[in-house]
């Protein structure tokens, strides 16, 4: 939710990211889902296929509240070609994002 909405992102945020523009922000969108496909490629690896039957999946949060999280998700998806098997993605309605992008706190 963070990563969509720069301006959640309070503590030290001059330390982890490097740009808050929306380019910068898909970048960081992008690094933390690579993370979190590498990490559920490392358990699949290190678990015997026939323990529970089934593997672990990358599962993705997004709503329209998390500012631009959807359009990252859905762009990352895209680039890297994930299968729609490989991946749970899930969303909310509701609330919609109105800070437009505005970081300053």
């Amino acid at each position: 939710a963070a990563l969509g909405r720069p301006g959640y992102i309070n503590l030290q945020r001059n330390t982890h990211l490097t740009s808050r523009t929306i380019e910068g922000m898909q970048q960081q969108a992008n690094a933390v889902i690579d993370e979190l496909f590498q990490q559920c490629l490392e358990i699949n690896k290190s678990t015997p296929a026939e323990s529970d039957g089934g593997k672990i999946v990358p599962w993705l949060d997004c709503a329209r509240s998390y500012g631009l999280s959807e359009k990252f998700v859905g762009e990352y998806l895209r680039e890297n070609n994930v299968r729609p098997e490989d991946v749970y993605v899930s969303s909310k309605w509701g609330y919609t994002y109105v800070a437009d992008w505005k970081v300053e706190l």
